[in-house]
């Protein structure tokens, strides 16, 4: 369990209880009362009722105008201090709630609830010693308080003390016997003592008393899975799921226990229903699938037909969801189901609500299978519904590229540079420009725009890349080219290209060595064939003095695609 979750599960529910009637002597220290003193002492008392009364109205803010005027009346007022921290407490205001309640506490020690409240304002803020030590003392005032007990043993826990917790625990049931308040601190404090197979005992002994709680026997059976008693696991799964037929967590623990013992196909059976449940937000689907199931290797053609069932129950589970949507128009395309895909997407286009990445993955399915008209006909509808929205700007940019369309992609880069307010796509359309603005010979124009996209995304490794290349093929800032590369690397370490560019500028630098390492590595890496890899690692062996090796790679280069009259050159540098 995350830090801190236990200490929170165990108090957030119960500090809601104490906005209540009022508790323990309003003030503490009026001294002798003369008559000032007891007209502001029934002054504060009608200020103090009307803050109650407003408190109770849900007016928060005219109640705590009237306790903070009851104070000026009287300064000691503790009632009035501990409303206030329970305000403060309802607004998140933590640390104003521990002050009140500190100084409701000083003011009168001897008040179990302004104590208690203390005590768990110390917890939420994190001031476990001092809860612990408060807690103690109220527990030796009446030890039968169970809902003490429950609180200083999670407390416990909290301060890795589970020996302790567990002592607690033990105590609290010979008392009282089992209670439901206690079972899940005692159980974390046997597992976090190692003591997993008293664990298991005590969960069979709770679960036998209270056969009818269902997250006890989800317990119970995920102890039986640690303890590999998978028949045992399995019962107790399926008698939860028996107890909350139409509950979440039962069916969620089961598939949970598949995905853990990696059991196909169960583990995506028996998610089937888990995703058919409405309480499951659709995004959160999208998101436990991509984590937990696509990561699998040939999952789609191994388990297709739990991947359809997987993906209807999301969409019949919310079909107006536009998370839902998503998630089915992404397995239509995942697993190659373009046709259907595309019918999904333009239907929902066609209902007039569809997100921006519908438009664009008709556009993109449309540019793989060469379709131009279709790519038209959906850009112009996007760019009816979503005006000036970058994203599709780079939409629009990358399909006029593929069109080798530079002059109209350089426009529309400049264009989402006036209206992007988002720095990622801004700095994107900047080192375009800058590419572009480099291959056509206009080196200061790219300078201007590759340092623009830096001073954006500093740690974009596209941009660092691309920079460091642009550098190194200038041969000016060498050294801090080096730097870019080598950043990019750090930020993307399996990238063949940005190894590529690393190495060259140490071949700029003269440093051979160390840039026929990093090119080895790129060669390993590039799964492309790349001609540009080829031509650099056959100049940095020819640097090497490896002329033989050389030649090779030259002519590897040329067969992948290099220019040959660049080839040529190579070759004439080996016979003068």
């Amino acid at each position: 369990m995350p830090k801190n979750r236990l200490i929170y599960l165990a108090f957030s529910l119960l500090l809601l209880q104490f906005s209540g009637s009022a508790i323990g002597s309003p003030f503490s220290a009026a001294g002798e009362h003369g008559g000032d003193n007891e007209r502001r002492l029934e002054q504060a008392s009608l200020l103090y009722l009307e803050g109650v009364k407003r408190q109770n109205l849900g007016t928060l803010r005219e109640a705590a105008r009237m306790y903070e005027a009851a104070l000026r009346k009287v300064p000691e007022h503790a009632a009035a201090y501990y409303r206030l921290s329970g305000i403060a407490r309802m607004i998140n205001d933590m640390q104003t709630a521990l002050r009140y309640a500190r100084r409701a506490y000083e003011i009168d020690t001897a008040c179990r609830d302004y104590a208690d409240n203390y005590a768990r304002m110390l917890t939420v803020t994190g001031n476990y010693r001092a809860a612990d030590s408060l807690f103690t003392v109220l527990l030796e005032r009446d030890p039968s308080d169970i809902e003490t007990v429950s609180l200083l043993t999670v407390l416990k826990l909290q301060e890795g003390r589970p020996a302790e917790a567990l002592a607690l625990a033990d105590t609290a049931e010979v008392r009282g016997g089992i209670r439901p308040q206690m079972v899940d601190v005692k159980r974390q404090a046997l597992i976090r003592t190692e003591r997993y197979a008293e664990a298991f005992a005590y969960m069979s002994e709770v679960c036998a008393q209270m056969p009818g709680e269902v997250s006890f026997r989800i317990q119970l059976a995920e102890l039986a899975a640690a303890l590999r008693q998978d028949s045992v696991a399995l019962a107790n799964y399926r008698a939860a799921i028996d107890l909350d037929s139409t509950g979440l967590a039962p069916k969620m623990a089961l598939a949970e226990y598949y995905r853990i013992k990696e059991m196909w196909p169960e583990f995506p059976e028996a998610l089937v229903p888990v995703f058919a449940h409405s309480d499951f937000p659709a995004k959160a689907k999208a998101e436990y699938f991509d984590t937990y199931v696509r990561t699998y290797p040939d999952v789609y053609r191994r388990y297709f037909v739990y991947m359809v069932r997987l993906a209807d129950a999301a969409l019949r589970a919310a079909p107006d969801d536009p998370d839902a949507r998503e998630f089915y128009a992404n397995h239509l395309i995942y697993s190659g189901q373009l046709d259907l895909a595309h019918q999904y997407l333009t239907d929902c286009i066609a209902e007039g609500n569809a997100p921006l990445k519908f438009y664009r993955d008709v556009i993109e399915m449309a540019q793989f299978r060469e379709l131009p008209d279709t790519v038209a006909k959906y850009i112009g509808l996007a760019q009816e519904r979503f005006p000036r929205d970058p994203e599709l700007g780079m939409t629009v940019l990358f399909t006029q590229l593929q069109a080798e369309d530079t002059l109209a992609a350089v426009a529309t880069a400049k264009e989402v540079i006036r209206y992007s307010e988002n720095d990622s796509i801004t700095a994107s359309a900047y080192g375009f420009c800058g590419d572009m603005a480099h291959l056509r010979g206009d080196e200061r124009a790219a300078l201007r725009y590759y340092e623009r996209a830096l001073r954006l995304m500093p740690d974009n490794p596209l941009i660092l890349n691309n920079f460091a290349y642009y550098l190194s093929e200038q041969q000016r800032d060498l050294e801090r080219a080096l730097k870019m590369s080598a950043r990019a690397n750090e930020l993307d370490p399996q990238n063949a290209t940005y190894l590529d560019t690393q190495a060259w500028v140490l071949y700029r630098l003269g440093r051979y060595e160390e840039a026929q390492t990093l090119m080895r590595q790129a060669l390993v890496l590039d799964a492309t064939g790349s001609a540009e890899i080829l031509l650099h690692y056959g100049d940095i062996l020819y640097a090497l003095g490896k002329t033989f090796m050389a030649k090779t790679y030259w002519q590897r280069a040329l067969e992948a695609g290099a220019d040959g009259a660049v080839i040529e050159e190579r070759l004439r540098w080996l016979n003068e």
